[in-house]
């Protein structure tokens, strides 16, 4: 593991975790584990990007997260057992960090600080969910598609979509018509600046 995966802790504490984890490389769409499995315990993002989804009665996905480099996968049930409440998938080629449950489990009952990094990597998760939440019930889709630009950072810089739009409608509970025809739409508002592949929001945002 590099300094980059295991930033937020000591050297020593970081030593620790090395010894009860791997890498695992993941294809396109390969499946990282599925709704109702045995909790074998979490992941931690080091490339690429998965997507936490369930699937509905009539097949559509609902998307609740997408986890980018840094993130922690399934960090709830370390702390509750039982099975992971949700599918996980990578969304193109990427790695994870792949932690023993019983080796981990150990480690954090009797240390406080490697306790306190899943803990607070947990944590962050929550307003993601909170944001989630807010998109189903007050925003328009012209907002949903302005926040997530805002959570890739565009309205500091220009991004490229990190993952395909459909994707993207999937997370927003919108259609993939509707996420192109109001990328469309605010463009034409200049809400959103287009240059090449790139998007950046201006101040209209």
């Amino acid at each position: 593991m590099t300094s980059i995966d295991l930033r937020d802790l000591p050297q020593d504490k970081a030593e620790l975790l090395r010894s009860v984890s791997h890498y695992v490389r993941f294809e396109k769409q390969q499946s990282v584990f599925r709704e109702g499995d045995t909790y074998k315990g979490p992941f931690l993002v080091v490339e690429g990007h998965f997507k936490i989804f369930m699937m509905g009665d009539e097949g559509k996905e609902a998307i609740m997260h997408i986890f980018r480099e840094g993130e922690l996968i399934a960090g709830g049930p370390l702390f509750l057992d039982g099975h992971y409440p949700a599918s996980c998938a990578a969304i193109h080629e990427g790695c994870l960090i792949a932690f023993e449950y019983d080796r981990l489990k150990k480690l954090i009952a009797t240390d406080e600080t490697i306790k306190n990094f899943f803990l607070g990597k947990s944590v962050k998760l929550m307003p993601r969910l909170k944001e989630k939440i807010e998109n189903l019930t007050l925003k328009n889709a012209e907002q949903r598609i302005v926040d997530y630009l805002k959570s890739m950072g565009a309205d500091e810089r220009p991004v490229v979509l990190e993952v395909p739009k459909n994707q993207i409608a999937a997370l927003l509970d919108l259609t993939p018509e509707s996420v192109s025809r109001v990328f469309n739409q605010l463009v034409a508002k200049n809400i959103v600046i287009a240059e090449g592949k790139t998007y950046r929001l201006s101040n209209k945002s």
